[in-house]
């Protein structure tokens, strides 16, 4: 069975991402409203509902959570196809 360890943040104003810098200045500077702020760090996505977002407007409101997306499916180049041994 999976197991989760649970942590708490004890203090106040105490940031539970400072350990990784892209993405704990989102939790810092949480009333920012620049546009160019809320760009997700690379090879991460914001997901609010069922929409993936590079970045989120400046005066976006809602609730969305910053999240790796994993394709069930990969791209091959063409010059591959004569290397695999089955045709595509």
């Amino acid at each position: 069975s999976e197991q989760h360890e649970m942590y708490e943040c004890l203090g106040r104003n105490v940031n539970p991402y400072m350990a990784l810098p892209d993405i704990s200045k989102f939790w810092v500077h949480i009333a920012n409203q620049n546009d160019d702020f809320w760009e997700a760090p690379r090879n991460l996505f914001w997901i609010c509902g069922n929409i993936a977002n590079v970045k989120l407007p400046g005066k976006w409101t809602g609730s969305c959570t910053i999240e790796a997306i994993k394709p069930s499916f990969f791209l091959l180049p063409k010059e591959a196809k004569s290397r695999l041994g089955v045709p595509l």
